[in-house]
């Protein structure tokens, strides 16, 4: 891949028609950081038919349920995901509303990207004619060429299958296309040669029958890679399956990260200034959560660390081995970040940077588990409200936001910079109406934590 794929593309002049999308968009969110590229919409953290009723009800073409699965063990994973579906299609029904499924997950391909499909396929009342792969995520730097998916390092673009990404304890993968991808995570069942392929001269020749063709090829749950590496790429794609799905009886399913959410919704993300991510002044500090271990997450936290004088707690992680101490430890670890929040300074708690591995892939899982309840923990029993909360990592911001503040709904107001989701809370979270920053463990540069925590500590 090379950097003239991304300059310079064409615009078809096709026009999303969103007003009159027959479609409720419902995003099923392995962690909050998919919210990246949008606003004005709701998100919840509860599938409760209630909560999911009034999604069905909300005031935009879409809505996200957090299913935290990227945290979760295959069993749970699959038990959470009947659960969601039958809930889904009981609403549907008695509202008379069709829907479409979005599985969002990680743009370096971490989390349980074959397993949640399938389990929403065999589900869902009659099933799906297809699957479509479709992991860009443009603002982070991460294209899908070739049927190989791209990630940018320094100004090289990088297989996703040679990056640390790949190395992941519990989610780590060998393939290098897509089609390879699929079926070593479908364990066998899927053989590469029968994964279909949208390159990007369909997209770039703007030719709708071509693809409508496609489409109408499609059935028995095929599964499908979408090359992108521009909005454009993923504005053609959409508006001809809008158009589709609005003539034709077909179903149709999609496995992707962010850039193909903001291209289905109607109110795509903008960058919102300091004063609409942090509350009036009145002398207390703010809080920075990082659990994510990732090598860019290590970078921005030296980077902060290094560049403010920010207050310093790092959580051993060899403490979740001690179940009698660790009580304690936390409880230590709270008090000195009130006094420090009290005091108007800033505070930032995160995790020793050495992992704690086992050979066990769900043991790993539960450990990890562990050290981002202990973060939450403290987060939870803070009896003092901090100037803004910043929690980094997916499964530590999950985690921060349904335990440690309680949130059931927010509303995702826009990014405090490219990527970085902003929420606000709703009333019945620990800090009501409070904007809360979502900060994924691989977005940004190594400045970027260190330029967020600054405009929100100004406030300006």
């Amino acid at each position: 891949m090379n950097k003239e794929l991304l300059e310079n593309v064409m615009d078809c002049g096709n026009i999303r028609d969103f007003e009159n999308f027959n479609y409720k968009v419902i995003v099923l969110d392995d962690d909050p950081t998919g919210t990246q590229t949008v606003k004005d919409l709701n998100v919840y953290t509860s599938w409760e038919e209630e909560y999911v009723r009034d999604g069905f009800r909300s005031d935009n073409n879409m809505f996200y349920i957090m299913t935290n699965s990227r945290a979760f063990s295959e069993e749970e994973t699959v038990r959470v995901h009947r659960e969601i579906t039958a809930v889904i299609d009981k609403v549907s029904k008695d509202l008379d509303q069709q829907y479409m499924i979005i599985s969002r997950g990680d743009s370096t391909l971490r989390g349980h990207s074959y397993l949640e499909p399938k389990v929403l396929d065999e589900e869902s009342e009659g099933g799906f004619d297809a699957v479509f792969y479709i992991p860009s995520f443009f603002e982070g730097g991460r294209y899908t060429h070739e049927g190989i998916h791209y990630l940018v390092e320094g100004d090289a673009f990088i297989p996703v299958s040679e990056s640390e990404f790949a190395n992941d304890s519990t989610f780590g993968f060998k393939s290098t296309t897509m089609a390879d991808y699929i079926a070593e995570k479908s364990g066998g069942e899927v053989d590469s040669s029968d994964v279909k392929h949208i390159d990007l001269d369909m997209l770039r020749g703007c030719d709708d029958a071509q693809l409508l063709e496609f489409f109408d090829s499609l059935s028995g749950f095929d599964k499908v890679v979408v090359d992108s590496v521009h909005d454009n790429d993923l504005a053609f794609f959409t508006s001809v399956l809008m158009d589709y799905l609005n003539r034709e009886d077909r179903k149709f399913i999609f496995r992707t990260a962010a850039s193909f959410v903001k291209s289905i919704c109607a109110t795509p993300g903008e960058i919102l200034q300091a004063d609409q991510m942090v509350q009036k002044e009145d002398g207390r500090g703010g809080i920075v959560v990082v659990g994510s271990h990732v090598e860019k997450t290590t970078q921005q936290l030296n980077y902060l660390m290094e560049h403010d004088g920010i207050e310093t707690f790092e959580f051993d992680v060899e403490k979740v081995r001690d179940s009698e101490g660790l009580a304690r430890y936390v409880d230590n670890m709270k008090h000195q970040i009130e006094d420090a929040i009290g005091g108007g300074r800033n505070a930032v708690v995160y995790t020793s940077r050495n992992l704690v591995k086992t050979e066990d892939r769900e043991e790993s899982l539960k450990i990890s588990k562990r050290i981002s309840e202990s973060l939450v923990e403290i987060v939870s029993t803070l009896e003092i409200k901090p100037k803004f909360i910043i929690a980094k990592g997916g499964i530590t911001s999950s985690d921060v936001a349904t335990i440690g503040l309680g949130i059931k709904k927010a509303r995702v107001l826009g990014q405090a910079e490219k990527g970085i989701p902003v929420w606000k809370t709703s009333e019945e979270a620990k800090y009501p109406n409070m904007p809360y920053i979502v900060f994924p463990g691989n977005v940004g540069t190594q400045e970027t934590l260190h330029a967020v925590y600054s405009k929100l500590n100004r406030g300006e």
